[in-house]
């Protein structure tokens, strides 16, 4: 396991150079376009653990686009964070936990009550009391910092919901982006089988190939237009994810920028991935919740001390009695002599305990899928160096068959069986580069290197 995570020195320049050193202008084209898959690439090469491709992969980018490119998934990461309607709710949600602040607050201020009554001999009878507290013994301050607390913790809470959208997004975009790969090498597919077809028909005319031949390519044909329309299909699919989000249509032929793919290097990417997660973060806001409950249970059964003004009114007396009262007045309850507010301190323990706990196994599921997403990423990184020479070599071979099928050294069969497979490889060519660059974008948006791009400010909710 750790030496998929370690730096692997793979001399990619060497796989560069061959294809570059082509001469022949036909060949030329056919790689160009398998070589244009990989446009961005270095952009899921920079990571401590990964350094060694940074220099190889370099060659690949395109400066010239890279503001245009910031545009693309920029432009759907904030149309996602504006429109989508979760983002809506949540803020509402948080807008209303916010007057719980005020409501505790509030419980500094004096309290008014009124009392009336009808006693006997028709002797009406009202009171007004006021209420002011002067000692609370922290309970109110203990209400004022669980509200802060809590909306605090629905602060993370929005920005728990905001990596999600970020990562479905950014996710759905780069799928767009490879099956438009894909579907280039599905339109170059059918070129080469109407050529083949075309050649075989000439062959066909000059009594130098059999009618079935021709049926055979043609055949060859029309699947690959099949295979085109369902690789467009997907887009289809794909783009309908992709608006679901953003709610409103948003520029795709913008490839993502290499930027947006860059890990950072200051610090072991895990370790990175633990202390900025969205998750991680609102877990340890609710372990101050839990906190700050418990403080309320444990001064919830002390007493305050008010200062007390009462005045009677509507009374029937005809003495010079006066029924106004001030002084200072201590109050307290104990809820079935005390043990239910014990009952209610040890239930909080009991839960702080438990939010400890979770946040332990919060961080375990979060090292365990970091470690998930690198691993997977350097081995399509593997694979995608593998899967260049293969490509480059069945390239090299119907070339090959071609030439020898002009001899009769080789059937017509044999000629058709090697392009499907050098199609085959391209398109796996393409969902490889594909796979790694969303693998690469989850990893950038569990950092939070994402947020800044969907226009989330540090602290703005």
């Amino acid at each position: 396991m750790n030496d998929l995570l370690s730096n692997k020195n793979i001399p990619l320049n060497n796989i560069n150079n061959r294809f570059l050193s082509q001469k022949n202008a036909k060949k030329w084209l056919r790689i160009a376009i398998v070589g244009g898959l990989f446009s961005h690439f270095p952009a899921i090469a920079a990571t401590p653990d990964f350094k060694g491709y940074n220099d190889d992969l370099s060659a690949f980018s395109d400066d010239g686009d890279a503001e245009q490119s910031k545009l693309g998934l920029a432009s759907a990461l904030r149309a996602t964070m504006n429109h989508h309607p979760a983002i809506h709710g949540n803020r509402a949600e948080l807008n209303g936990v916010k007057y719980a602040i005020d409501t505790a607050e509030a419980g500094r201020y004096p309290s008014l009550n009124a009392q009336a009554g009808n006693v006997s001999n028709d002797n009406g009878q009202a009171t007004l009391r006021l209420d002011q507290p002067l000692w609370a013994f922290g309970k109110i301050d203990a209400s004022i910092d669980y509200a802060n607390a809590n909306y605090e913790a629905q602060e993370v809470g929005l920005l728990q919901l905001q990596r999600q959208l970020i990562e479905d997004t950014a996710t759905a975009y780069a799928k767009i982006e490879g099956i438009k790969q894909r579907e280039l090498v599905a339109l170059a597919n059918i070129e080469e089988h109407q050529n083949l077809h075309q050649r075989i028909e000439r062959r066909q005319k000059g009594q130098m190939a059999s009618q079935s031949d021709v049926r055979l390519a043609y055949s060859r044909l029309m699947l690959a237009k099949s295979q085109q329309q369902s690789v467009h299909g997907e887009l289809l699919v794909a783009e309908n994810d992709l608006l679901a989000l953003t709610q409103i249509m948003v520029p795709t032929s913008i490839a993502v920028d290499p930027e947006y793919t860059l890990l950072p290097c200051c610090a072991p990417i895990e370790q990175l991935i633990v202390d900025q997660s969205a998750d991680m973060l609102f877990k340890q806001q609710q372990l101050v919740v839990v906190r700050k409950e418990l403080k309320q249970e444990e001064l919830a059964s002390t007493p305050t001390v008010y200062f007390r003004a009462e005045h009677d009114i509507g009374q029937k007396t005809y003495d010079s009695i006066d029924r106004t009262r001030v002084g200072l007045v201590i109050e307290g309850n104990l809820d079935g002599m005390g043990f239910a507010a014990i009952g209610r301190v040890n239930s909080a323990k009991l839960r702080l305990k438990a939010a400890q706990f979770d946040i332990n196994n919060t961080a375990n599921d979060i090292r365990r899928r970091a470690k998930t997403l690198m691993l997977n990423r350097s081995l399509q990184i593997d694979l995608l160096t593998s899967q260049q020479l293969i490509v480059e070599a069945i390239s090299e071979t119907r070339e090959s068959f071609l030439r020898q099928y002009d001899t009769g050294r080789k059937s017509w069969l044999e000629l058709l069986n090697t392009q499907r497979e050098f199609t085959e490889e391209r398109l796996q060519l393409a969902q490889i580069k594909n796979d790694a660059l969303i693998l690469s974008l989850r990893l950038m948006t569990l950092t939070g290197s994402l947020d800044l791009a969907a226009g989330i400010q540090k602290n703005d909710q």
